[in-house]
């Protein structure tokens, strides 16, 4: 009689790779892959533009360039275009001229004495705009890059251009109608402003056109520069080591590390002591309703961080009833913030050292404390020998933690007064600059991805981070190893 093997009954080879497989996968694509990536942008000028740009949209500028190129080789093209700019121009020319006269009567304060010759210059700018409102429309089928066969979405001739011809041809067809009842009605200061609006309308497109008249290689070789430039802004490009550069020569990032380091020699202490005592204090079964006061305690842990914050803002600002109490200002100085935050941190995380010491206080037999009591051993004697040796390892672990989290600090300094406040930061033999200065080092990283728009600045900071924590483990790891033998 045969008998399976009882583990390939219970774990068949095919049912664990399918688990397994699929656990892999997920793994690489949501830690691997993001953590290569992030390593990867700080090697590089990325911002929020070049990071992931949209195909369309770079294709889109790559076919006005193709586009723009076109027109200015073809013969066909830039004959045809040198025939149309040169008749708008000359009735730009004429409008300008017509408006101008206009202008002058006005000035003399002579309208109705001149309604005949105002009617004259009015007819003949209408003219000359309703000539230019059809060459217009060839005008723009010789720029319509899309009817040339290159799909895009930026104009050769900037919309705002078209936009002035329309603001242009509703003046002059006002004006005309305040022709055809001699200006009767109508005030010297409306007249006024109609015609000096279209002055200066019909003075910037003459000078626009112009341009394009005199030099239109030129503007189409700008236009292509111009095009260039914002394809380059989508390109990512590897810079090697300059955002490192860049970062060791900010002295932003100095104050930043030291405030970041000071929060976690400062808070750690604060929160580990308190939660320390905490678990010491309630463990006695002197204490009276101890559990109900231990599950008090945990109030500050179970409090979502958002509420607790902006109970913390409110209480410290200068008029808040604990920032007026103390004479705290935590948006004018620096320190009384550093306080503030110290102290919110070991609120938000005492919870958890208690909880964990407790959990290791549970595990001290009771028979030790006992012998001890009977050898007549003193309080400090039963810590000191007895009770911190055998705590000693999870409260470590949970120092180290919290130290961990204290290294990442973010949302603190944020929520509280954004890292204030600002003023000018000055490193000896760095530099000054000006900056948030509580600001914690992700803080920094967040405001240089947000606001300077700097994500490869930002990838090599947290980058350096990542390297202060592995450091950090790292010498604990060979200190505990060291010490275990």
């Amino acid at each position: 009689m045969k008998y399976s093997d009882p583990k390939k009954i219970l774990f068949p080879i095919k049912i664990a790779l399918i688990l397994v497989l699929p656990s892999i996968v997920m793994y690489v694509f949501f830690n691997i892959w993001p953590m290569i990536f992030s390593i990867g942008l700080a090697f590089t000028d990325a911002n929020r533009y070049n990071v992931a740009p949209s195909p369309e949209k770079i294709a889109s500028i790559k076919n006005a360039i193709a586009c723009a190129e076109l027109l200015r080789t073809s013969s066909e093209h830039r004959g045809r275009v040198q025939t149309i700019v040169n008749i708008t121009t000359s009735d730009l020319n004429i409008i300008s001229k017509a408006l101008l006269n206009m202008s002058r009567i006005i000035a003399a304060g002579d309208i109705q004495n001149n309604v005949t010759l105002l009617r004259q210059y009015i007819k003949t700018a209408r003219e000359a705009t309703t000539n230019l409102s059809n060459i217009l429309i060839k005008f723009s089928k010789v720029f319509n890059c899309t009817e040339l066969g290159y799909q895009t979405d930026l104009d050769i001739i900037p919309r705002d251009m078209l936009d002035r011809m329309d603001s242009l041809y509703s003046i002059i067809g006002q004006l005309y109608t305040y022709s055809i009842i001699s200006f009767r009605g109508v005030s010297t200061e409306e007249l006024s402003r109609q015609v000096y609006t279209g002055l200066n309308i019909s003075s910037y497109l003459l000078g626009y056109f112009s341009m394009l008249q005199i030099d239109y290689e030129g503007y189409i070789d700008k236009f292509i520069d111009s095009a260039n430039s914002r394809l380059n802004e989508l390109t990512l490009k590897f810079v090697g080591l300059d955002n490192f550069v860049k970062l060791f020569k900010d002295p932003r990032f100095y104050n930043s590390l030291f405030k970041t380091l000071a929060f976690t020699a400062v808070s750690v202490p604060m929160k580990v002591f308190a939660g320390l005592l905490l678990a010491l204090f309630y463990s006695t079964p002197m204490i009276y309703g101890r559990r109900v006061l231990r599950a008090i305690l945990l109030i500050p842990w179970a409090t979502p961080f958002l509420m607790s914050a902006l109970a913390w803002k409110f209480l410290f600002l200068p008029n808040g009833q604990l920032g007026m109490l103390f004479h705290l200002n935590i948006n004018a100085f620096e320190w009384d913030a550093f306080i503030v935050y110290c102290l919110f941190e070991m609120w938000l995380a005492y919870p958890f050292i208690m909880t964990i010491t407790q959990g290791a206080l549970t595990g001290v037999s009771k028979e030790v404390i006992e012998a001890s009591y009977i050898d007549g051993a003193s309080l400090w004697l039963r810590l000191k020998k007895i009770m911190f040796p055998l705590i000693s390892r999870p409260l470590m672990v949970a120092t180290i933690l919290t130290t961990g989290a204290s290294l990442q600090a973010f949302m603190i300094p944020l929520l509280l007064n954004g890292g204030g406040p600002v003023g000018p930061i000055t490193i000896p033999y760095i530099g000054t600059s000006v900056g948030y200065k509580n600001e914690m080092l992700i803080l920094l990283g967040y405001y240089k991805v947000m606001i300077d728009n700097e994500w490869g600045y930002a990838a090599s900071l947290y980058l350096v981070i990542l390297l202060i924590i592995l450091t950090y483990v790292s010498i604990w790891f060979i200190a505990t190893s060291r010490s275990q033998r």
